[in-house]
C-alpha cells in the first residue's frame, strides 16, 4: 500500500491533525492520491453533532464500494463510539478496517507499517482522559494551505451540558511556549505570512503548566517574534485566533489587542444563547451581559472586524422569550457572522435527557429568523468596507477569471486581477475593496 487519501470532518484542529498525518505519510514514502483510487482511505472524524456522526457512517459505506486496501477511521468518533463502529463494520462486512483514537491517529504511519491483516477490523484506542501532555505536531510545511495553523492546545474541561468534546478530547493540555515559537518561526521561514492559533479551547493555554501561564503571556511572546521577523524581512504579517470564549476576554487580552500590530480583526466568540436561563442550563460560564460587554469592548478597538459566533437553536427549555433574547443580541450587537446549530441531543451528555424539547418545526422557524437577520447585517457590514484597504492573504490564482482569490484580515473573501506570477500563495498584499458581489469583494492591488 503506497497511495493514500485523507478526508477531514469538523473543526480546524482536525484540519491541523490531518495535515500532520499527511506529512508523516509523505515522509515515509507514501503518495497522495484521489479519493476514488487511493489504496489507504483515512477519515479524520467529528462527533460534535449527530449529523456529523451520521456523515462518518455514510463515508465508510461509500468507501467500501470503492477500490481500497485499507480504510482508517480516526479521531473523535472512535474515541467514544468504537463499539458502534465495530457493530457497523460487522453489519456491512467491512473487514479491512483500522480504527484509531486521538493519540493513535498521530502515529498512523508507524501503525500502518506493522499491520496484521488477520486481525481486521483492528482497534487502537487509548484512554485520552489520562493524557496530561499535549503531543507536539512539528511540521515542516502546512499541507496545501495558504495560512499556517498551529495547534497550541488540546482538550476541554468545561463540560457544557450539550457537548461531548471533553469525553473525546480529554482534559486541557498546552503546547510549551518555546515549542509554539519554534513552530511559528519555522512557518515564517517557509514563507507563510499569516499564523492561525487553534485548539479546542485556546484561552486555557498555559493553565496546566507549573507555574501556570496566561494566554496573553503567549500572545505577547508571539508578537515579539513577529515584530523581529517583520523588521528583518519587511514582510506584512498577520496573527489570527480561531476562537476564544467570552469569559476569557479579560483586561490582559484587551490590552494585547489594543497594542498589537499583527492581530487580525476577526474574532469568533461563541454565544450559544442570548438567554441567561438557557446559558445556565447549558452550563456556560458567562451571562448575556458579559457577552455584550466584551463584544462592545472589542468593537471599540476594531469597528471593522468580523465578529462571529456559534448559536444553538432549540435547546431544551428554550421558550419564545429565550429565543427573543438571542435574537436581540444578534440584531443589536456588533455580530456580523453566525454559525447556527439546530439542537441535536448527544448521547452521554446531560442535555440528551433534559425536558422541554422544542419541536423540529419551531427550531427550523427560529433558525430561519436568525439566518435572515445575520444575512442583512453581513450585507450592511460588507457595504461599509467598500473603499477600504485591507491586508489579504493570497490563496490561489483562478486562470479562467484571470484573478487571485484571497482572504482579508477581517475575514472577507476577495478577488483581484493580476498576472498569475505576480504573487505567491500565502503572501499578504494590500487590497482596496471596490465592489461587493454577494458575500465576497472585488478589489485592486494597492
Amino acid at each position: 500500500m503506497k497511495t493514500f487519501f485523507v478526508k477531514t470532518l469538523g473543526c480546524k484542529v482536525n484540519q491541523v491533525e490531518s495535515s500532520y498525518i499527511a506529512e508523516k505519510l509523505l515522509e515515509k514514502g507514501y503518495t497522495l492520491a484521489p479519493e476514488k483510487i487511493a489504496e489507504i482511505k483515512i477519515l479524520n472524524t467529528c462527533v460534535v453533532t449527530a449529523k456529523a456522526q451520521s456523515e462518518c457512517r455514510k463515508i465508510i459505506k461509500k468507501w467500501k464500494k470503492l477500490p481500497h486496501k485499507l480504510i482508517v477511521i480516526a479521531g473523535c468518533y472512535p474515541q467514544k463510539f468504537h463499539q458502534e463502529i465495530l457493530s457497523f463494520a460487522k453489519k456491512h462486512q467491512i473487514k479491512n478496517l483500522l480504527v484509531l483514537g486521538q493519540i493513535e491517529k498521530l502515529k498512523i504511519s508507524e501503525i500502518i507499517e506493522n499491520l496484521n491483516p488477520e486481525e481486521f477490523p483492528l482497534f487502537r484506542i487509548k484512554d485520552v482522559s489520562r493524557e496530561v501532555c499535549m503531543i507536539p505536531l512539528n511540521f515542516r510545511k502546512f499541507f496545501k494551505h495558504s495560512r499556517a495553523f498551529i495547534k497550541i492546545q488540546d482538550g476541554c474541561d468545561n463540560f457544557c451540558s450539550y457537548c461531548i468534546i471533553p469525553y473525546v478530547r480529554g482534559k486541557p493540555r498546552s503546547l510549551p511556549l518555546q515549542e509554539v515559537l519554534n513552530q511559528i518561526e519555522n512557518f515564517l521561514n517557509q514563507g507563510y505570512q499569516e499564523i492561525v492559533l487553534t485548539g479546542i479551547h485556546i484561552g486555557k493555554w498555559g493553565e496546566d503548566f507549573a507555574p501556570p501561564l496566561k494566554f496573553s503571556d503567549l500572545l505577547y511572546k508571539i508578537e515579539e517574534l513577529l515584530e523581529r521577523y517583520s523588521q528583518t524581512t519587511g514582510k506584512l504579517l498577520s496573527l489570527r485566533l480561531s476562537s476564544i470564549e467570552p469569559n476569557e476576554i479579560n483586561e490582559d487580552f484587551l490590552h494585547f489587542v489594543k497594542t498589537s500590530r499583527f492581530i487580525a480583526p476577526h474574532f469568533h466568540i461563541p454565544l450559544q444563547s442570548g438567554s441567561n436561563k438557557i446559558l445556565k442550563l447549558m452550563r456556560r460560564k458567562y451571562t448575556r451581559e458579559k457577552y455584550l460587554e466584551v463584544l462592545q469592548a472589542l468593537w471599540e478597538v476594531f469597528p471593522y472586524a468580523t465578529f462571529g459566533a456559534d448559536v444553538i437553536v432549540g435547546f431544551p427549555g428554550e421558550e419564545e422569550r429565550d429565543f427573543g433574547e438571542t435574537f436581540e443580541i444578534v440584531e443589536k450587537s456588533p455580530l456580523n457572522w453566525l454559525h447556527i446549530f439546530p439542537f441535536s441531543p448527544r448521547p452521554f451528555t446531560p442535555a440528551e435527557k433534559m425536558p422541554g424539547r422544542v419541536p423540529p418545526s419551531e427550531i427550523k422557524k427560529r433558525e430561519k429568523i436568525l439566518k435572515e437577520v445575520i444575512s442583512q447585517k453581513r450585507d450592511k457590514f460588507l457595504k461599509t468596507e467598500i473603499g477600504q484597504i485591507r491586508k489579504v492573504v493570497v490563496e490561489k490564482f483562478l486562470f479562467e477569471e484571470k484573478a487571485f482569490k484571497g482572504l482579508s484580515e477581517n475575514y472577507i473573501p476577495v478577488y483581484f486581477k493580476s498576472l498569475p506570477d505576480k504573487f505567491k500563495k500565502g503572501e499578504i498584499v494590500k487590497i482596496r475593496f471596490l465592489e461587493k458581489i454577494e458575500e465576497e469583494m472585488k478589489g485592486e492591488v494597492v
